[in-house]
């Protein structure tokens, strides 16, 4: 039976049970920023569980998952993968342990009870799995599932009670913990030989029956409405079914394993099993994680793809062996996951995101590739140094991470193959420091009036629901009813002049900060009291209204007149649909790939980021803000309109990388070219927008593009101050405005070909001064030192002495200089004749009698350079490196 059978097996047995078929969520969870990665079934169910959403009691999925905290196994056991596809069903307060462990055993087996009375959907719906082959474990402790298992038939024998540790969700939660909701569960095994915990057995399927509420105490209190969630591995399951011995020999492999072989007769030929499935699982996640708009960087998600990618590349070249590397790519396994997933929901997606995924691969490998052979080189000379050890300091990891792009699971791979460990913790405290450092120099603060955490609707019951909340869309003013008021530890019942306050709203005009959209300004004015709100915020699915009281008391319960700042709102409205026209021309000069990745939307400015492995040159920029501005003077209509998710994707609609959305979406679609998701607000046409001005663009991480815009009158005043500029410039240079670009190349010439002279002259005192000193050197062991300070000289100029001093020496010659850079900086260079790079190392001494001026610095054997903070210590700087290079050239 093939993979997509077994899926479509799966979904359709459960959606005959009244159960929702849902789509796969990306592997990107849309709205939780709590996890990197969907890496659990139940992940995009979360809001269900907690009673959030209650629009589904029952689901079935088929969810692709990505983990990565356990690499060294993939490949190496004959299930584990970091790519992997998991099959569910899901109760959220319906049906209990009874339904879940019936509907399993029916699936599985296509009989009512272990005696094996057929069911006849089973060529249908079910499988054919033979019941003596299967065998059950369930928690020590849950009775009522043992008692289950037995009433189908299962012998007591083929029944194994396990632990907490086991058989419980979270594993040991009743000992341990977390606190909140977990449950006994109930797991199925397949043994081929039809033994109970043979050597052939296969966990299948795992049964969460979420039953209690873990107290503080260690207490199991009933939950009121219980819950189920199972799991079962897509590629477990389909290795049962086509009776091979891992899941790497399945359909959903082979395709790829059979490319990967293609590529090498060596590789075919090499026996190295674990490298060529490690091979195998790990391209399935980048071209999955890739395929979702993302992009290898040094950051979180980003990290985790360039990782893979990375491992991926030297486990290729590993199994490929001394071979010629020309043209060799992951790329070129593209097309292999392609035909492995070919009837799967996901097959469309691959092959439009081809080309994408494809270039993607390629640039990174060419980035690795240039710093692959120096990055193993330091790595070896790491633990040549620290062979009698074992142990690589986790600051030299870092190292490795950081100026060599090396991820750490690479160097502790490579570490391992040698019998060599990481200092992980201090690879952490490393890490830890740059991100400070780089938080430290931020511009942006991540304040918030009010704590994510905090639980509004515990303390203030009978808000609506938070569609409800904000009535905004249509209207700028609202007669309403303050509901609570948070001075900024708790929540209290009035609140006077002067106070600053979080005010909550029975129903709110204003618009909350979502979607990358500012929120809303303006006055809240009860019959006591009057209050201006500077920033609405979206908190636990409540407005909260952060606001100065102006004049007299607010009070809880009191009636309210909330208004809207209209300019203002009209201001930012413009801004936003500008964002979409900006999107759509990016696309347009870029293509599909280039796919909006975040935003801020203000007042008279848009911060975009977008993905793109590329920069935009001149041209194209010139050609996106054309589209928008020509769209601006066509005042095409904008329209909104609500449908069910589903139908917006279907009609088109782009949804937004990262973004959670309802049910029930909104769409704001612009003439006929622009249609996007959005729950924003937005002006009747384009032509409100105005102006548009593309004024910076910067990179932000390894293939996000950033670009800063201004909207409307902003745009207008910095395009006239652009102009005041050039026209000032003409009038400096003494030629028109249109000769200005001629009229600085021409003195740039001048300046080039003055800096060529300087160059020159620097290079005759220097031959003049080595001649000097190369007489005034120091003879040691009938080599020539000539250490000296030189007055006034730049880093550059020393560089030209050291290499006319090499020249003038030929052989046995030693060359240290120094130079004062101001009051508070000293360079150093250090050079070698070529026959004494077996006796010294410049870098080396370098790097020790620099920390002597406050300084640091290395380099190669024959020719470093270094800097300090201390131009007073020069002195001692020459004399110790003089000692040191006695020492060398003393020693026997």
């Amino acid at each position: 039976m093939k993979s997509t059978e077994i899926r479509e097996r799966f979904l359709s047995f459960f959606a005959a049970r009244g159960h929702t078929r849902v789509e796969s969520d990306d592997l990107i969870p849309r709205g939780d920023p709590t996890v990197l990665f969907t890496s659990a079934g139940m992940n995009p169910f979360k809001d269900y569980f907690l009673g959030k959403r209650t629009d589904l009691s029952r689901a079935a999925s088929c969810q692709k998952c990505l983990r990565t905290g356990d690499l060294e196994n993939v490949g190496r056991s004959p299930s584990h993968h970091s790519f992997f596809e998991m099959l569910g069903n899901f109760s959220f307060g319906d049906y209990f342990k009874t339904e879940a462990i019936q509907w399993a055993w029916e699936f599985l087996t296509g009989t009512l009870d272990y005696e094996g009375k057929k069911r006849s959907d089973v060529p249908k719906r079910c499988l054919d799995l033979p019941a003596a082959k299967l065998w059950i474990s369930v928690y020590e402790e849950d009775e009522e599932a043992f008692h289950l298992w037995r009433q189908l038939g299962v012998p007591e024998n083929r029944i194994r009670k396990f632990g907490q540790k086991d058989n419980f969700w979270p594993s040991n939660a009743p000992k341990e913990g977390p606190n909140g909701p977990c449950g006994p569960c109930s797991e199925i095994y397949f043994d081929s030989e039809g033994k109970v915990q043979g050597p052939c057995s296969v966990e299948l399927w795992n049964l969460v029956f979420t039953q209690f509420d873990r107290q503080s105490d260690g207490k199991l209190l009933a939950l009121p409405r219980r819950n189920i969630d199972t799991g079962m591995g897509l590629e477990r399951l389909t290795r049962v079914l086509q009776g091979v011995e891992t899941d790497y020999e399945t359909d959903l492999f082979l395709p790829i394993i059979k490319a990967i072989e293609g590529l090498s007769r060596k590789a075919a030929k090499s026996g190295k099993t674990a490298t060529l499935f490690a091979i195998a699982d790990h391209i399935r996640a980048i071209v999955f994680l890739i395929a979702e708009g993302l992009l290898p960087s040094n950051e979180s998600r980003g990290y985790v793809l360039r990782m893979l990618i990375r491992r991926t590349y030297r486990l290729m070249r590993s199994l490929f062996g001394d071979e010629s590397e020309e043209g060799l790519s992951l790329a070129s396994l593209v097309p292999a996951v392609e035909q492995a997933m070919q009837g799967s929901s996901y097959s469309e997606l691959l092959l439009s995101k081809r080309s994408i995924i494809e270039r993607v691969i390629q640039q990174e490998e060419r980035q690795f590739m240039e710093t692959l052979e120096l990055g193993i080189s330091r790595l070896e000379e790491l633990m040549k140094r620290a062979s009698d050890r074992r142990i690589i300091s986790g600051e030299e990891a870092f190292k490795l991470y950081d100026t060599y792009g090396f991820p750490l699971e690479l160097t502790e791979d490579i570490a391992e193959e040698n019998a060599f460990s990481i200092d992980r913790q201090g690879f952490e405290s490393a890490l830890k420091a740059q991100q400070e450092r780089s938080r430290a120099g931020s511009q942006f603060s991540g304040g918030v009036f009010v704590n994510d955490a905090l639980e509004i609707r515990c303390h203030i019951p009978g808000l609506p629901q938070k569609e409800a909340l904000f009535v905004g869309y249509d209207r700028l003013t609202q007669e309403s009813v303050i509901k609570g008021l948070w001075d900024g530890k708790r929540w209290v019942d009035a609140m006077g002049a002067g106070q600053s306050v979080g005010i909550v709203l029975e129903h709110s005009p204003f618009y909350g900060e979502a979607g990358g959209q500012i929120g809303d300004t303006g006055i809240i004015e009860a019959s006591r009291g009057k209050a201006e709100v500077e920033k609405t915020n979206w908190v636990d699915g409540v407005l909260v209204h952060q606001a100065t009281v102006q004049q007299g008391t607010l009070r809880v319960n009191d009636s309210a007149k909330a208004s809207v700042d209209q300019q203002r709102r009209m201001k930012v409205a413009r801004t936003h649909t500008a964002t979409h026209l900006l999107h759509w021309a990016l696309r347009s000069v870029l293509g599909p790939e280039a796919v909006q990745a975040g935003s801020f939307v203000d007042v008279e400015r848009v911060r975009f980021d977008f993905s793109s492995l590329k920069a935009l040159h001149e041209e194209q920029r010139y050609q996106v803000e054309s589209l928008v501005n020509s769209r601006v003077r066509l005042v095409d209509p904008v329209s909104i309109a609500q449908m069910p998710l589903e139908q917006a994707k279907k009609a088109g609609a782009l949804a937004l990388f990262g973004e959670k959305y309802e049910s029930r979406v909104r769409v704001v679609t612009i003439g006929d070219y622009s249609k996007e998701l959005c729950g924003g607000t937005h002006v009747p046409h384009t032509g409100f927008v105005g102006n548009f001005a593309i004024v910076q663009e910067s990179s932000i991480a390894a293939g996000t593009r950033r670009l800063e815009v201004l909207v409307g009158e902003a745009a207008i005043t910095w395009q006239q101050q652009n102009q005041r500029w050039l026209q000032e410039a003409a009038r400096r240079l003494g030629r028109p405005a249109h000769e200005v670009i001629s009229g600085l190349e021409e003195l740039l010439d001048q300046l080039k070909q003055g800096q060529r002279q300087r160059q020159n002259l620097q290079q005759q005192l220097a031959r003049v001064r080595a001649e000097r000193l190369v007489a005034e050197g120091k003879k040691i062991n009938g080599v020539t030192l000539v250490i000296s300070t030189i007055q006034q000289a730049d880093r550059e100029l020393l560089v030209t002495m050291a290499d006319a001093l090499r020249l003038a020496l030929k052989e046995n010659g030693v060359i240290f200089l120094a130079s004062a850079l101001g009051s508070n900086q000293a360079a150093f260079v250090m050079s070698l004749t070529a026959d004494l790079v077996s006796k010294l190392h410049s870098g080396e001494i370098l790097k020790a009698v620099a920390p002597i001026a406050c300084g640091s610095g290395g380099g190669r054997a024959e020719f470093a350079q270094a800097g300090g903070k201390d131009p007073s210590a020069i002195p001692a700087v020459l004399s110790r490196a003089e000692q040191l290079v006695r020492e060398a050239l003393l020693s026997p």
